[in-house]
């Protein structure tokens, strides 16, 4: 079963606007920045993307990683601005694997994450260009 799913932001979200941007710091240490292995930082992007559900329009906010050797935010003139999340993908970490009576793994519960390549302003947007997500 594939664990990560690319987004097509254009016909998920009817909105999504930048808020902040922070680094993503070392699990228990949170004066230390964490870095993928190739020393690369991360940073955590919060947005609040509209969609529709149900007939109805949901806001909600997202916490996006991003790995960026600068600010990913740092392009942004202010907040709240509509965004572009460049490669935007989500994935799925399984909870807990189970090994069910016919002696088949099962994956039971699971979180939800989501990653980008860049956030970008709409505004610097080429002309004409779709969403990458």
């Amino acid at each position: 079963m594939p664990a990560i799913f690319h987004v097509d932001q254009a016909r998920t979200f009817k909105a999504v606007m930048f808020m902040s941007v922070s680094a993503k710091t070392v699990f228990g240490n949170n004066e230390v920045q964490d870095k993928t292995k190739d020393g690369t930082p991360k940073w955590e992007v919060q947005v609040v993307a509209s969609f529709e559900q149900f007939g109805k329009i949901e806001n909600e906010i997202l916490k996006i990683g991003v790995n960026s050797h600068k600010n990913p935010g740092e392009a942004l003139q202010h907040m709240p601005q509509p965004v572009e999340l460049v490669g935007f993908r989500v994935g799925v970490s399984p909870v807990e694997k189970r090994t069910d009576s016919n002696g088949r793994e099962r994956i039971t519960g699971g979180t939800a994450w989501y990653q980008a390549d860049e956030v970008r302003a709409l505004n610097a947007v080429p002309a004409g260009r779709k969403s990458e997500g």
